[in-house]
């Protein structure tokens, strides 16, 4: 069997394996092609059994740290969280392994990777669950800047001119207890839209989507607890104008519910219940409206002002109620903008796609958005070269309460920030000149990004080579970032788009055929699907153990970027004495060699009274009498036949010289 099939069996790559076969015991030398079919079933029975029991070591070590921990080890600890975070960053928080936490989140219903992110509530919620207390991370910067934001969005929204309002439609989040149907409820209105033939369709979601009853539309947040609202509620900011809590009819109210109240309350957001599950066998509406009453909301039907609409999420009934009590909540708010002012709102969503760029959802708050508007987001901007609706249709313009999919921002920007349309391309430039915090936001987890659009000039002038970086530790990571510092030179630089710690994957290689970038790892492995795909892809995937050969493979490519020089090296100098003859592309000269020589096969620049007639001309012949001869020696005479425009006078200045293409180096 080929060594490379067997590696492709055991899905790693080629030199791993030949790595690996003496530690599982067989002598085979590394210059090895193929192996015999009897062995290689041995390796493969020895590789699995190997794996095999890694893993079990693996879930035994996980466990026996579970068990430490809630068995009285850090019980009760308190823990501070952010507004949003990962699951990865959960897990160091919790000092958990990440897979138990994902387990935790999945158990609850919350699908989540490793690195996609979490709101406060959830993480707060599986935190109690595991035995912490939770309290609310502040940063103090961070905080500063989202307050300014915040204030910056009111006062842009006060801009408004009072007689060019219009009712504009409702932006509705959905939030409650995790297990009341959230998720499943906006499933519902998605697709009892689709159903309704009158309602229009929804095809598509791009994190905040639209639905139509009656001839009018309402705007959804995606998902509950979404990230931009969560973002918008720590910077004390608006987003949504209604809220419908769910509340399930079997279980009534739980301390999270009781939460959303106190949030839609603080916010001063009209909300509604969604009183969901009553298909249930032991559901009970009225002990749901009495647990309601005891909050001093007492329902409609009961004689007070709380809108309590009975729903099944999961048989789609009672939705269409559900959404005729948001409109008429939105024309108690009475929801107006002014669509003709510059357009003012907030980034839902964004993601960096590898064939289109930065992608954001932009939910117009206020003014309508256009293709071809110059935008800051707050110190990125752009200019919107398309815009796509809900449905996936490319359109021209974006009403105010309208969610559209945006491309045209040079960097990714954060969910929940602020988004507004200026007048010219020249105070683009010089928000970003005098920008204090400017930076791109990929995918979360331990990877950071960097960026250098700090000045568009001198992006012009630079030429970088972007990297994709993964190591082994931190103390790595810094050492090598700090190497290509020393290796910028001139007009090029080493640019690290993307950094991390650990294994290389799928991801790292999509996001460098994304941003024209190639992967180097030191001292970590190359998943057998990421190897897989840069081959395909042809992105230069490479890991190193040793630094210094890291640091060659990127003044390699370095050198390769370096525009070659060319070198003019004078050979000789004539004195034109005769015309032989005039073609239309040549001519043949008689010169005398005043100095040095002339060969045939070089370049001659054409001089009269001290002043450059022709730059180059190529010297194809050289001849004395009729015999082409090598070289001409000072103060001899030959016929020189030149390719040029025939323009040589008697008594010309003819200086002779050879080109050379030299690839210049990068300096140590």
């Amino acid at each position: 069997m080929n060594i490379t099939e067997l590696a492709r069996r055991l899905k790693i790559p080629t030199g791993q394996l030949k790595d690996e076969l003496p530690k599982l015991g067989f002598d085979i030398g590394r210059r090895a092609i193929k192996i015999d079919d009897a062995v290689a079933e041995k390796v493969i029975k020895l590789w699995s059994e190997k794996k095999q029991k890694q893993q079990q070591d693996t879930f035994v070590v996980i466990q026996k740290r579970l068990d430490d921990k809630l068995q009285g080890k850090g019980t009760g600890r308190e823990v501070q969280l952010p507004p949003t975070l990962t699951p990865r960053e959960f897990a160091d928080l919790l000092g958990l392994p990440a897979t138990v936490v994902i387990g935790e989140l999945f158990k609850n219903g919350v699908m989540a990777s490793i690195n996609e992110r979490i709101d406060f509530e959830t993480a707060s919620i599986i935190a109690q669950d595991l035995g912490y207390t939770t309290t609310a991370a502040k940063n103090n910067d961070n905080e500063k800047i989202e307050l300014a934001q915040a204030a910056s969005l009111v006062d842009l929204l006060k801009q408004d001119n009072p007689a060019s309002l219009q009712p504009r439609p409702p932006v509705v989040v959905v939030m409650g207890h995790v297990d009341h149907g959230k998720t499943t409820l906006l499933d519902a209105i998605r697709e009892t839209n689709v159903a309704a033939q009158e309602s229009g369709a929804i095809t598509q979601h791009i994190g905040a989507y639209q639905v139509e009853t009656k001839g009018r539309k309402i705007t959804f947040l995606d998902t509950p607890g979404h990230e931009a609202f969560s973002a918008m509620r720590s910077r004390g900011g608006r987003l949504a104008d209604v809220a419908i809590i769910v509340l399930a009819a079997d279980d009534g109210l739980q301390p999270q519910t009781i939460e959303a109240i106190e949030i839609a309350q603080r916010e001063k957001l009209a909300f509604l219940f969604a009183i969901n599950k009553v298909d249930k066998d032991n559901a009970d509406i009225e002990r749901a409206k009495k647990s309601l009453a005891e909050l001093n909301l007492l329902p409609e039907d009961w004689g007070g002002k709380t809108i309590c609409v009975p729903i099944s999420a999961k048989k789609r009934q009672g939705i269409t109620e559900l959404l005729d009590m948001v409109l008429l909540l939105a024309d108690m708010e009475k929801l107006a903008a002014d669509p003709n002012r510059l357009a003012v709102g907030t980034i839902v969503e964004s993601h960096l796609d590898k064939g289109e760029g930065p992608v954001v959802t932009a939910l117009v708050q206020a003014g309508t958005l256009r293709v071809g508007d110059y935008i800051i987001v707050g110190q990125m901007a752009g200019k919107v070269r398309s815009m796509k609706n809900y449905r996936g249709e490319s359109v021209a313009v974006a009403s105010p309460s309208t969610p559209v999919r945006v491309l045209g921002l040079k960097q990714v920007p954060q969910s929940g920030d602020i988004f507004r349309v200026v007048e010219d391309e020249k105070l683009v430039r010089e928000v970003l000149r005098k920008s204090t915090r400017y930076q791109s936001v990929m995918p979360a987890g331990p990877e950071v990004t960097t960026n250098s659009e700090e000045n568009n000039e001198t992006i012009s002038k630079i030429n970088s080579l972007n990297v994709v970086l993964k190591t082994d530790v931190l103390g790595s990571r810094e050492a090598i970032i700090s190497s290509f510092k020393d290796l910028t030179q001139g007009e090029i630089q080493v640019k690290i788009v993307r950094a991390g710690l650990g294994t290389i994957t799928e991801t790292d290689v999509a996001f460098a055929e994304a941003s024209g970038a190639i992967v180097l790892g030191f001292n970590v492995p190359i998943k057998p699907e990421a190897e897989v795909m840069a081959q395909r892809t042809g992105i230069l995937t490479k890991t190193y153990k040793v630094i210094y050969d890291l640091l060659d493979e990127v003044k390699k490519q370095l050198t390769g970027m370096l525009k070659p020089e060319l070198i003019r090296n004078q050979v000789g100098e004539a004195q034109v004495i005769k015309i032989f003859r005039r073609g239309k592309k040549e001519m043949i000269v008689g010169c005398r060699i005043i100095k040095g020589v002339v060969r045939p096969k070089t370049s001659v620049m054409v001089f009269r009274q001290d002043k450059v007639i022709v730059e180059k001309m190529t010297l194809s012949e050289v001849r004395i009498g009729h015999e082409a001869v090598g070289e001409v020696s000072e103060g001899g005479e030959c016929g020189l036949l030149l390719a040029g425009p025939p323009i040589i006078e008697e008594r010309d200045k003819l200086e002779i010289y050879h080109e050379e293409i030299r690839q210049r180096t990068i300096k140590d």
